[in-house]
Formats: C-alpha cells, structure tokens, sequence
C-alpha cells in the first residue's frame, strides 16, 4: 500500500467507517444505540488526529490520491481526495464538534421518539460534510455540497408538525437553490471551455475568468447566508437547538467560504469578482451585526452573529487572505457550537423561553452553562488570547495594511463594534440582570450536557494559539504600522465595551413604560425582511395578476373573442341599415366603387399580351 492511500485511508475512510457503522447496525443489536454512536464520534475525532500530526510532523505537506472514474469529451472526472492544510486541520475540528453535540443531544433530546432517527441524519450529514471537505475536484466537491443541502432540509425541517420549521426549511432550499445556479454555471462553463475539474490544475486568463468566478461567488453567497440570502440562517432557528449548532457552527454555512477558500486561483484571476466578495462580505458583517444588536431572541441573536461573523470570512477572502478565513473558520467552530449548545441549556431550562428581556440572573442557577456563555461572548468580541482573537486580528491587521477601499475597512471596523455591543447586551440580559423568570420553573443543569459545552469552552479558549501557531508559515514578511492600526482591534473592543456599559446604564434610568418600545420602521429597514419576503413578493404578485387580467383577459379573451366578434356584427349591420334607408349615399359610393373596379380590370385585359401572338413572334 502506497503512503498517500494510507493517509487518506486513515484521514477520511477510517472515520467514514467508524461513523457509519453503528448507523448501519440494528438498533436491536446494540445495547445502548445513542451512547454508540456517540462513542463512535469520538473514536473518529481521535482517528483523524493522526494524519494531522503527520502533516504537522512533515512540514505541511500535500498529499494527494486520485483515480479516474470517468471520461466526458475531454474532461477527465476523478475520484480524488487531498491531505491538506485544510482538509486535515478542519476534520478534526469538526468530528470534535459533532461529538459534543452528539453528547448533549442524548440528554437535550431524550423525549423525542425518533432520537436514533435523528443521530442517523446528523452522522450522514458529518459525511457528506466529510466528502465536501476532502475533495480534490469540483465535481466531487458537488456531489458533498447538494448532500449538505439536503441533510439540512431534513434536519431543519424535524418538527414537521410545526408550520414555523416547514417554512424555515423551504427557504433554506430556495435560498440555496438559487444560488447553487452559480456553481453549475461554473461547472458547465468549464467543461465547455475543455478545462479541468481538478481544483490544483484549474487555470483560466483574467479575461475568461469572470463567469465562474461570479459563478463560485453566488454559490458561496447563498450557502454562507451573506447579503440576499441572509434571511434563511436566522429562520433555521426553528430546527432542534442540535441542528442550529451543527448548521451554524463548523458544517453547512461555512460550506461556501471553503468553496472560495478552495477555489482562491479562479477567484482572484479576476479583479471585478475579488473586490464584490470583499464589499460582499464587509456589508454582510455589519448588517448581520445590527440586526444581532436589536434582536430579543436568544438563538436568533447567536444566528446573526454567525451571518456576521461568515461576511468576515468573506471579507478576508476578498483581500486574497484564505488562510485568514480558513482560521477564523476553526476558531469560530468551538465557541459558536458552545453558544448555541448554552442557549439550549438556558432555553430547555426556561420551558422553551427564547426571549432575553424575560430571563436574567441566571448565574446562580446556571453557573457553568452562563460561565460558557460568557467564555463563547468573549471570544466571539475578540477578546485578547482566546480563540476568536488571533483570527479577527489577523483580518483587521490585514485590511489595515491592504490596499483596498476604505469602505470595506469601516464597513469592517462598525461591523467588530456592534459585534461587541450585541455580546455584552445579551450576556448582560441573561445573567446579569435582575430575575425575571417564575419562582415556579424548574432551572438547573445536567451533567450530560455541561460536559460538552465544556469542552467546547477549553477549545475556545486555547484553539486559537494552537491553530495560529501551526498554520501560519514560519517565514512571514515583517511589516511596519502604526501603533493605532495595530491596536485598532483591541481599541475597538475597549470602547465598544465601555459604550455598551453606558448603554446599558442609561436604558436602566428609563421609565418602564418606555424600555421595551422599539420603532417597528427602523426595525423592518434593519432586518430587511420587508424588502425580500413583502415588497419583492407583493410587486411580483401584481405584475403577475395584472398579465392575467390584462393581457390574457382583456386582450386575448375578450379583444381577441366576443369584443372582436361583436365589432364586426356591428359594422355589418350599420351597412346592411344604411341600404335599407334608402339614401342616395350608400347607392353612390357602391357605383363609383364598382365602376373603378371594372375600369382597372378592363384596362388591365387590354394592356396584356396574348400568349399565342407573342409565341408566332
């Protein structure tokens, strides 16, 4: 056996086995089928640790192995997987994650009837997030990224009984199918052009590269929610708190900031398409932002800020730094999982309350779960040597020193302030705060479920030395700033910090009958849902209803029918009443009309040569 076979056994088929055993094994047969499948999470984390200490080991080496599976015209479609820097540092990631939700899920979930039901769905939808992930090839890539939109179609839509999730799961699919266009436009633009599949051997001109790049930058806008398709992570909330971790996290939404990150060299063989996904992802950060900052439920708020947080991967991406967006990726996987696994916690705890101004004060009765809350809070601000700060930094720094519009730096630098304001509004509300919850409810914390969430708090705190200090080349170009840009993060959070104490200070002095007012027009602009699920349907639904009754109604059916055949009744009856009245008129016009007709035939006869006098001739 070859080495490259080897290690990509050992990096994707190893775990793909282990995975999908206990799925395929009767439950009958298995003693406790949960705690399996669980365990099998865990064996596949520790299974795919060992390429990457490889990797590490051997200096960051590719490997690759493909084999050919079929022939199109002249492109050649392989079966091809890689041993990357992506591949082996983002697998483990995301098997540690799915094995913590996994592990909360048994205790998060044990009443649903259909529980091994849904540990099947979430392991298949690990797989195909697997196979999109190790692909080498863009039609492969394909085959993982359709699988990822499916599973999640299922796993949104797993309350089928409530109309809320059939909605948010239909929108997911539209959004996605909509933007999926880009990616077959992509696909088939370059099998036309006799180009190859294979990611490493794709290379096109600037001029010929505009029509898969913005191909590839749709497809990546619909599936990492950015602005235009944004509206459908916040609706994914309906699905089990589970899903909203699994989706949200390190899996589905970032799917499409891998596929810019994979396809870098076609997407920056082109200016025009390389500055839309920078401006792209700076105005997704910050709308996503403020919508996060005037939200009142708990999950949407941590939703928005995964929108946010997805418009600066983006963004680094748009300033040709994937490996940037690639480590804000993995360090956002830990504490974006251990927020939406707290707010299940505190949500379950409340008797399904998702609204923030009617929790508070819960640090007593949560201790470790709003303990992580505010760990996740913290490292998502950016806060100095936890997770969230090395990637975040990194990206301003590198905006700070690009050559690039001003624009997208301040769109940037807004988007890090509310993403500031917004943590510290909601930790403030939920643990902070005065009690606002019922004696009555039962609040307190199960260690089936702390257990997970605190792992994901060490990853938050220590993933992102660890990662920076590994996937940063050793030989990086020293370059010179100003103080004030290379504290302009840390400033940043400084002041947003002492803003949102005065804020919040303020908002306290007010009289009660005024805290909870919100100005409905200001909220419909941010939120923008008017504009794409009232003002575009409601023109839409006009224009079509007015085709209908104009032009096929009015015109076809009518001028076209019973108008047009009543007109010319009409007309023939006016001349047919006009003989029978005996005027002078009507007599006058048919006799100078009869004797034109029969002067233009006679002097017509005349002129005309007869054939058998022309034939003697």
């Amino acid at each position: 056996m070859t080495q490259p076979l080897a290690l990509i056994i050992m990096l994707f088929l190893l775990p793909l086995a282990i995975l999908t055993l206990p799925m395929l094994t009767p439950s009958s047969k298995l003693a406790s089928p949960l705690k399996t499948k669980v365990l099998a999470a865990k064996l596949a984390f520790l299974t795919s640790l060992i390429p990457l200490t490889y990797l590490i080991h051997n200096d960051l080496t590719i490997t690759t192995y493909e084999a050919q599976w079929s022939q199109i015209g002249t492109t050649t479609i392989r079966v091809s997987f890689t041993l990357d820097i992506y591949s082996t540092f983002f697998l483990p990631i995301l098997l540690f994650v799915v094995w913590a939700i996994m592990e909360f899920t048994v205790q998060y979930m044990e009443s649903d009837l259909k529980i091994n039901t849904f540990f099947n769905q979430l392991t298949t939808f690990t797989l195909v997030m697997v196979i999109l992930v190790t692909a080498e090839n863009l039609f492969q890539f394909f085959i993982g990224w359709e699988g990822v939109g499916i599973m999640s179609f299922m796993l949104i839509n797993w309350w089928s009984f409530r109309s809320n999730s059939n909605k948010a799961a239909m929108q997911a699919v539209i959004y996605n199918r909509l933007a999926d266009i880009g990616l077959v436009v992509a696909l088939a633009w370059m099998v036309i052009n006799d180009l190859s599949l294979d990611i490493k051997n794709t290379q096109v001109t600037p001029d010929m590269a505009l029509i898969p790049a913005l191909g590839l930058l749709l497809a990546a806008a619909g599936k990492s929610a950015q602005f235009g398709f944004h509206p459908w992570l916040p609706a994914a909330m309906e699905g089990p708190t589970p899903v909203s971790a699994l989706l949200h996290s390190s899996t589905m939404v970032v799917a499409g900031v891998f596929l810019l990150i994979r396809t870098s060299n076609m997407l920056y063989s082109n200016e025009t398409a390389t500055t839309a996904c920078l401006l792209l992802g700076a105005f997704t950060s910050m709308l996503a932002a403020s919508c996060a900052l005037t939200q009142n439920d708990l999950k949407k708020i941590i939703a928005y800020s995964t929108t946010s947080q997805l418009g600066l991967m983006m963004t680094s991406i748009g300033l040709k730094q994937p490996e940037l967006a690639f480590m804000h990726i993995s360090t956002h996987a830990f504490f974006k999982a251990m927020l939406f696994l707290c707010a299940g916690t505190i949500i379950h705890s409340l008797g399904n309350e998702q609204d923030i101004r009617k929790m508070g004060g819960l640090k007593k009765a949560l201790p470790t779960t709003t303990s992580c809350l505010i760990i996740g809070s913290l490292a998502l601000s950016g806060m100095p040597f936890m997770a969230g700060f090395y990637s975040k930094d990194a990206i301003i720094e590198a905006i700070n020193t690009s050559h690039v519009n001003s624009l997208s730096l301040a769109m940037t630098l807004v988007a890090t302030t509310f993403t500031t304001l917004y943590s510290l509004r909601m930790i403030y509300y939920v643990t902070l705060n005065t009690p606002r919850i019922l004696s009555l409810s039962a609040v307190s914390e199960a260690p089936q479920t702390t257990s997970p969430i605190l792992r994901l708090a060490i990853g938050s705190i220590a993933a992102g030395l660890m990662i920076s200090a590994t996937i940063m080349p050793p030989n990086i170009p020293q370059l010179t700033m100003p103080t004030s840009a290379k504290l302009a993060a840390l400033n940043i959070l400084i002041l947003s910090l002492l803003v949102g104490s005065i804020l919040i200070t303020m908002a306290n002095q007010l009289p009660n009958s005024i805290k909870g007012t919100q100005n409905p027009l200001i909220s419909k602009i941010i939120h923008s849902y008017f504009i794409l699920h009232h003002t575009l349907p409601s023109m839409i639904l006009q224009i079509s209803q007015k085709l209908s009754t104009h032009l096929m109604d009015q015109t076809h059916y009518e001028a076209l029918g019973p108008k047009t055949v009543t007109h010319l009744q009409t007309l023939m009856a006016k001349l047919l009443t006009n003989f029978h009245k005996a005027q002078i008129n009507p007599y006058l016009k048919i006799a100078i009309l009869s004797i034109t007709l029969i002067s233009l035939l006679y002097f017509t006869s005349m002129n005309a040569e007869p054939p058998d006098a022309a034939h003697e001739l």
